[in-house]
């Protein structure tokens, strides 16, 4: 295994964090843990969109190694997902592989924080140890569970008094432990199977909201210490490196200091409290005001909303009820809203050769835009505008955004040859002036303007691209690439 800090294909550090400088607002990656994931999670956007799928293909050799099956595979098999030497690594993998998506678009994370099995996505990309070290680790740490016989079970309560939860737990021995604790009043029990009926009956009793949990063990109690012996002399052959990223600590809720992380930690974090809800109060007080779950879920964004005073942007994982591609634009939208640019050059690079946009089958081809000299389009950066009535000049952007007044722009990169960007989008341009002064078609009062994109709301996608003139700069290419959702 490589010890060199460059990029992750070598096996050295996730590569490219970057700090904020101040410019900006600081952002936050939530790394979720194991009973977060689901079946097909990151199918479609490894089939979608190259940046992710490099990421995990990239890896994709070492994981079939060191599990014997292919990481799509464990995505999309919900037997898979029963097996903790697959589904640990591969829940891993789904997140490294997201967290490189997000920073190859210019999402970079101030700090990191992660819940059990996602703390170990969280070190690495917080640069404590390379992608296929982790992936190593994480793979010895889902074969010592699948060691263990899977018994015992744990319990979600909610609206608790920590101290008496605590005591009730205590009384118990090592029968029951608390797992973990993710927001003030929401609090996580795990153990056998007849401490967990006696406390949820006493918690019941108290009027304590109760949910079970799907695990495949009692997770972070006794029943799992039969794990750790394989899991310490696992991480004993991987080499820690001090974060480059601040990453707060599940054993602690503060944040890593040098040397604190190495073998003999993963011993203890697998059987000690997750402290999640001091680790967001960390990234909070240290002013991250805009946090990202990486991973499947929005557990983490749930828990952390519940400590929030509503200042913050709470941005949820992956989900099954919407599409990969929707979600990841969503967000990019959201985080560049919040002032924190996006790479959308890079975002669309990978569609360049292929001629199509997010969302096309793949393999089919757009085909090129019909000419048009009469609508009145020019290639333009987008500012976006609360309304084109208002904005008097500029560029107002096509589509209206649900539930709000301003519109989405439609985004349609363009590069040349040598693969640089030639334009940013087509836009309708407002206000007065000729043609002549912009290099472009007549413009648009804004009334006419207001017309003009109230029909436009109706076309769908391949409509409006349909109207688009093509692009007639030198060497240029056909538009590719689309943020229209």
């Amino acid at each position: 295994m490589s010890d060199s800090d460059g990029d992750p294909s070598t096996g050295g550090h996730f590569s490219g964090i970057l700090r904020s400088d101040g410019t900006r607002p600081s952002i936050g990656f939530l790394f979720p843990g194991q009973s977060s994931e689901y079946v097909g999670m990151g199918v479609e956007l490894h089939r979608a969109h190259p940046l992710f799928r490099a990421g995990i293909d990239r890896h994709a050799d070492r994981f079939r190694r060191l599990t014997g099956v292919n990481p799509l595979d464990v995505f999309a098999d919900p037997v898979a997902q029963t097996r903790a030497e697959l589904l640990q690594p591969a829940v891993f993998l789904l997140q490294v592989a997201l967290a490189e998506f997000w920073t190859s678009c210019g999402v970079w994370p101030d700090a990191v924080v992660g819940h059990s099995l996602g703390e170990y996505a969280a070190a690495c990309v917080a640069g404590v140890f390379g992608v296929e070290e982790g992936l190593e680790l994480v793979s010895a740490r889902g074969r010592a569970f699948a060691a263990v016989p899977g018994a015992g079970r744990m319990v979600a309560v909610g609206g608790p008094d920590p101290a008496e939860l605590e005591s009730l737990v205590a009384a118990h021995g090592d029968a029951a432990s608390v797992a973990a604790y993710n927001a003030p009043e929401r609090i996580v029990v795990s153990g056998t199977d007849a401490a967990m009926g006696e406390l949820v009956a006493a918690f019941e009793r108290r009027g304590w909201l109760t949910i079970p949990l799907e695990t495949t063990h009692a997770f972070h109690s006794t029943a799992v210490a039969p794990a750790v012996p394989a899991l310490v002399a696992a991480a004993g052959r991987i080499r820690h490196r001090p974060p480059a990223v601040p990453l707060a600590l599940n054993l602690t809720g503060g944040w890593a200091a040098d040397g604190e992380l190495g073998a003999e930690y993963w011993g203890r974090q697998l059987t000690s409290p997750v402290r999640f809800m001091g680790g967001v109060r960390a990234l909070m007080d240290g002013g991250c005001t805009v946090f990202l779950e990486v991973g499947p879920g929005r557990t983490l964004t749930t828990a952390g909303r519940a400590q929030s005073d509503g200042s913050e942007l709470w941005l949820a994982g992956l989900s099954p009820r919407t599409s990969d591609s929707e979600t990841v634009l969503e967000h990019l939208t959201h985080v560049e809203e919040a002032g924190i640019p996006v790479d959308w050059v890079r975002y669309h690079a990978p569609f360049r050769a292929r001629g199509r946009t997010v969302g096309d089958r793949p393999g089919s081809d757009r085909p090129a835009p019909v000419t048009s000299t009469e609508l009145p389009f020019r290639i333009e950066r987008v500012v976006i505008h609360e309304s084109a009535s208002a904005a008097r000049s500029g560029v107002a952007v096509v589509r209206r955004r649900a539930g709000g007044t301003a519109r989405e722009v439609v985004d349609v990169s363009v590069v040349d040859d040598a693969g640089r960007p030639v334009v940013e989008v087509f836009g309708l341009v407002l206000g007065a002036g000729t043609g002549e002064e912009a290099g472009g078609p007549e413009q648009l009062s804004p009334e006419e303007a207001e017309r003009l994109l109230a029909s436009l709301d109706a076309l769908t996608e391949d409509q409006l691209h349909a109207l688009l003139p093509p692009w007639a700069g030198p060497g240029a290419s056909t538009p590719v690439g689309s943020t229209e959702e």
